[in-house]
Parts: C-alpha cells; sequence; structure tokens
C-alpha cells in the first residue's frame, strides 16, 4: 500500500457545526480522509501504552540510585523530551536537589528558587513555551554549556498524603512544540507513579540504613562481648589450668582426677612477721608482689602450675593437669632459679642496709588428688598425703637450700648433685630421709657453678619423657 500525503483539510465532527481537521491520502488510485482525532487517540494509547510498560520496570526498582535514573530515562522518552530532570525536596535544609539531572552533575537550589524550586513550593504546573521569557528560569547554565533551554514542562511529584517531595521537568520537546495539555496529562500520570515509587525506594532506604545501623551496632557488641569474654578468660586463667578452664567452661564443672606422679614445691620466708613489722604496708606488699611475679614467669617457663599463695607461702606443683614423667626435674630446676633470685635480693638489700626475707623451698613426689573446690570464689587445688609431706620438707628445711625427700633424689639424682641429710624429723611424718640439692650434674651443665643445665641435660630429660 502507497499512502501519500495530500494536505489537510476540515470535516464536519459527530456534532453538528464542528469542524476537525482531517488528512487527505490517496491509496490505489482512491481519496479518502483520515481524521487526526483517530490519530491523536492512537498516538495518546501508544503513549498509555508505554506508560504501562514503563510502570512495570519502575515499580519493580527499590534501590533510590538506580530509581532515579530508571525515571529520568523513561520520562525523557515517554514525553518525547530532549533531557529532563528529577529533584527531590530536603525539608530539613530546605532546599531541592538532584542526584541525577541529564546533561550535569548534582544541583542544589534554595526552596522556592527557579522553576523547579517554585513549583515545589506552589504545586502548580509550569508549562512554559520558551524558558527564556520566564524570569524564574536562570540562563546561567546554558550560558555555561551552550544549551539552548526552549520549552519546559515542570511538575510536582507528591506522595501518597499530597505532599510534595519532589518535581520533574522535561525540556525542549524534539518537534519543537511546546508541550500540550496531553503531555501535561501524561506527565501527570508519570508523576503519581514516581511518587508511589519514591517512596516505597526511600522506605527501602531508610529500612537498609536502620538495617544496615543495627548490624554495626551487633558488631559492636559482639566486639564488647569478645573483649569481655577474653578479659573473663585470661581471668579464669589467671585462676585455673587452661585444660581445667576449659574444661569448666564447656562442662560448667570440672571433675577431680588422681595423679600417679606429682612434685609438689613449697617456699616461705624464714623471719616474714619480725622483717613486716618493720615496713609500711606499702613496701611488705610491693616487695611480695616482686617476688612472686617472679616465681610466677619462673614457673611458666618450666610447665610448673603455681596452685596458691598463702600470705608469704607460695605452692606450686609439676605433672599437672597434664600428667608428664618430668615433672620432678622440672621442678627442682624451677626451685634452683628462684633460690638464686632471692639470694641475688638478699645481696641487694644488704648493700642497701634494709631487711630482707630468706627462703626455704620443700619439694615431695607422690600421688595426689586435684580438682575445683568454691561456688564463686573457686579455686584449684590439691590434696593427698603427698602435699602434707611437702609442706613437712618446706619447714625442716634451711634457709637459701632446696630440700627434697626420698622420693624426689630417687627421679633427680641422674641431674643433680645433692647432700644426703640422712633422717630428720617432721612434724607428725617421724623420720624421713632428706637432701639438699646442690648445683647440677658437671657433665649436664652449662655453667662451672652447675646452675644451667647444657643440651645434653635437656636431651637426657626429653629421653625421659618419650620412655614408654
Amino acid at each position: 500500500m502507497d499512502l501519500k500525503h495530500e494536505n489537510i483539510i476540515w470535516q464536519y465532527g459527530r456534532r453538528e457545526g464542528d469542524l476537525l481537521p482531517g488528512v487527505l491520502l490517496k491509496e490505489d488510485g482512491r481519496y479518502y480522509i483520515k481524521s487526526a482525532y483517530y490519530a491523536q487517540v492512537n498516538e495518546q494509547l501508544s503513549r498509555l501504552s508505554m506508560l504501562m510498560d514503563v510502570s512495570r520496570s519502575i515499580m519493580a526498582e527499590i534501590d533510590l540510585d538506580s530509581l532515579l535514573q530508571l525515571i529520568m530515562q523513561k520520562v525523557t522518552i515517554v514525553m518525547n523530551a530532549d533531557r529532563s530532570s528529577l529533584f527531590l525536596v530536603d525539608h530539613e535544609k530546605q532546599q531541592l536537589w538532584t542526584r541525577v539531572a541529564q546533561g550535569a552533575s548534582e544541583i542544589r537550589l534554595p526552596f522556592g528558587e527557579g522553576i523547579a524550586g517554585d513549583v515545589a513550593r506552589t504545586g502548580i504546573t509550569a508549562n512554559i513555551p520558551d524558558a527564556y521569557e520566564d524570569k524564574r528560569f536562570n540562563k546561567d547554565f546554558d550560558i555555561k554549556t551552550g544549551y539552548r533551554t526552549k520549552s519546559i514542562l515542570c511538575m510536582g511529584i507528591r506522595n501518597q498524603h499530597g505532599k510534595i517531595i519532589g518535581t520533574i521537568q522535561v525540556l525542549n520537546k524534539k518537534d519543537n512544540t511546546a508541550f500540550s495539555e496531553t503531555d501535561e496529562s501524561m506527565l501527570s500520570a508519570f508523576c503519581a507513579l514516581a511518587g508511589i515509587s519514591l517512596e516505597n525506594a526511600r522506605a527501602y532506604e531508610e529500612l537498609q540504613i536502620e538495617r544496615n545501623s543495627l548490624e554495626v551496632r551487633v558488631q559492636e557488641r559482639t566486639k564488647e562481648l569478645a573483649t569481655e569474654k577474653k578479659k573473663a578468660d585470661e581471668l579464669l586463667l589467671n585462676i585455673l589450668p587452661v585444660d581445667i578452664a576449659e574444661e569448666l567452661k564447656v562442662k560448667g564443672e570440672a571433675e577431680p582426677r588422681a595423679y600417679e606422679r606429682v612434685t609438689v614445691m613449697f617456699t616461705d620466708f624464714k623471719g616474714f612477721t619480725q622483717v613486716a613489722e618493720k615496713m609500711s604496708a606499702e613496701n611488705l606488699v610491693s616487695d611480695l608482689d616482686k617476688c612472686f611475679y617472679y616465681f610466677d614467669e619462673v614457673m611458666d617457663r618450666f610447665k610448673v602450675e603455681k596452685i596458691k599463695t598463702i600470705g608469704d607461702s607460695y605452692m606450686c606443683a609439676g605433672g599437672l593437669p597434664k600428667p608428664n614423667r618430668t615433672n620432678p626435674v622440672e621442678v627442682v630446676l624451677a626451685a634452683m632459679e628462684i633460690r638464686n633470685f632471692m639470694d641475688q635480693l638478699k645481696e641487694i638489700k644488704r648493700n642497701m642496709e634494709q631487711p630482707y626475707w630468706e627462703l626455704r623451698i620443700g619439694i615431695h613426689t607422690g600421688p595426689i588428688i586435684a580438682g575445683v573446690v568454691g561456688k564463686r570464689k573457686f579455686a584449684y587445688d590439691i590434696w593427698g598425703d603427698t602435699v602434707n609431706t611437702a609442706s613437712r620438707m618446706e619447714s625442716s628445711g634451711t634457709p637459701g637450700e632446696i630440700n627434697i625427700s626420698e622420693a624426689t633424689y630417687q627421679y633427680v639424682k641422674e641431674f643433680f648433685q645433692c647432700q644426703h641429710r640422712g633422717k630428720v624429723a617432721a612434724k607428725n611424718k617421724g623420720d624421713i630421709d632428706m637432701y639438699f640439692v646442690e648445683r647440677i650434674i658437671p657433665e649436664l651443665s652449662h655453667d662451672k657453678e652447675g646452675q644451667v643445665p647444657n643440651q645434653a641435660f635437656l636431651e637426657k630429660l626429653s629421653q625421659i619423657e618419650h620412655l614408654v
């Protein structure tokens, strides 16, 4: 079919006296009139169909930035415009601003200023055939970019309560005509659609912000709880051995255990009461703290478990909570280090003419029972005759000496030179064979004084540990 436009003619409308424009067309040698009214209807139906398609894509978008971009893209097409901009109202700052404006970066302007600002303030649609004839229009953007703004159609976007939340502005209709009433109706429908979508997107964005804020608060609280848990764990480990602490956290209780070979050491300061009477409370506690702090550090290095302190007495044990074969040797090594420390401290105090303490050390090896006692201020403790005997070894000892029992001597005699004291009376224990540890035997010593083990010593100790 070959249709050729001939000329525009007038024809009678449906009502008497109406004249409607029509188009005279020729087809296959015959002429007929096509009504411009029907052409307009077809165009409107086409644009409404396009609006329906657009509405589906816009309503499906919930990300605000993406939605703004999509609205600008679609409104430009539907309105057959050259470009568009969408301004949102910031009621708190009394500003209009846009994240997207085709042909421009972000724009902010005072509420009520310019065409968009005036429409946002008054709610009255602005349909301007020539922008340069309107006093509200600012030519600065055109001058800066070289763009020529002609026709403008600007309309308010309202939320479900009728409050203006933004404006849509379309520029320069592509057919170079002014925007018509039909265009206004189309943009009005588009603004209604945009209002719903923007409110949904804003609600979603606020929800996401609140969710993110909640997540941050949860993370911060989790971090705080982790910090508090770490502090609690560290405090627990200061009170209990690691294995016992873990068992207590997991089960809520720690079962008592029996050990066949544990070496228990007691220390006590001779003349503590007399010296303490000459010291202030602060100096007394400070000196005790320095001594016991060093003792703790030594016990950690030799895998000896501190049990408790009672006044000036210090109690520890090797071979628990994880059993081993080498604990008698390790406890004696630890005893030698703290004895040497106290000897050095004694010399310093003498030179400064200050009162000093002398240390007695008693060690015994044998079976014990270990467990956690108490409900609130619980403590890891050990019981058995081995504990009592070790205590008697300390009280039967001599200041500056390491006094060990016959049982301990049998485990350590291949590593240390010991002086047999013979049978010594111990309270409630009768006569017990006791020994003073003098030094490490020469062939296993790193130094002449026999205070530091050499590599041969360590290899020999390792062999004992791996015996079946």
